[in-house]
């Protein structure tokens, strides 16, 4: 009878243990989400920030083509 307590015991420990296991596992997910998040968000801005350089560059280029094509 001693021995089947214990085992019963033993089991929920071990459940308890998957169950603390399931739940790092489910924040460590969310956590590569959300740095998966950040990374795509982090490589959208820099690839608006490269068009927009590109952009003032061919911009400022045409207003001097302008204005050196006039005099």
């Amino acid at each position: 009878m001693a021995a089947t307590t214990h085992n019963n015991h033993f089991i929920y420990q071990l459940d308890d243990r998957w169950k603390l296991s399931k739940k790092d596992a489910a924040a460590s997910s969310a956590t590569h989400r959300r740095c998966a998040f950040t990374r795509k968000c982090a490589h959208l801005v820099k690839e608006q920030r490269a068009r927009f350089y590109i952009m003032r560059r061919c911009v400022t280029m045409l207003i001097c083509w302008r204005d050196y094509g006039e005099s």
